[in-house]
């Protein structure tokens, strides 16, 4: 069955330049924190394998202001980042 390369899906020779690094930030209440995370910071960590993205989410008690919902980052390249930002959307409920 044909094969195109793993990394890339067929795009030859991505350089840097031509592949920038974009950051998401989600706002996310407090409460959905663990299903985002997972036990013991499986499902993160999942989410992070899958995407090729890091996903990092602000300290306890760190929140927007005025708000009690946490900030979720999610930094990759274009393609990477906006999949890790579906898998993390796919994990909060609609609020």
């Amino acid at each position: 069955s044909g094969g195109r390369g793993g990394m890339g899906g067929g795009m030859p020779r991505t350089s840097n330049i031509s592949n920038p690094t974009v950051t998401y930030t989600v706002h996310v209440p407090d409460e959905v924190i663990p299903a985002v995370l997972g036990k013991g910071g499986l499902v993160i960590r999942e989410m992070m394998e899958l995407s090729g993205a890091q996903i990092k989410i602000s300290q306890k008690g760190e929140y927007v202001p005025g708000t009690n919902h946490r900030i979720i980052t999610i930094t990759g390249n274009q393609h990477s980042a906006s999949y890790a930002h579906q898998l993390v959307s796919s994990k909060i409920p609609q609020f």
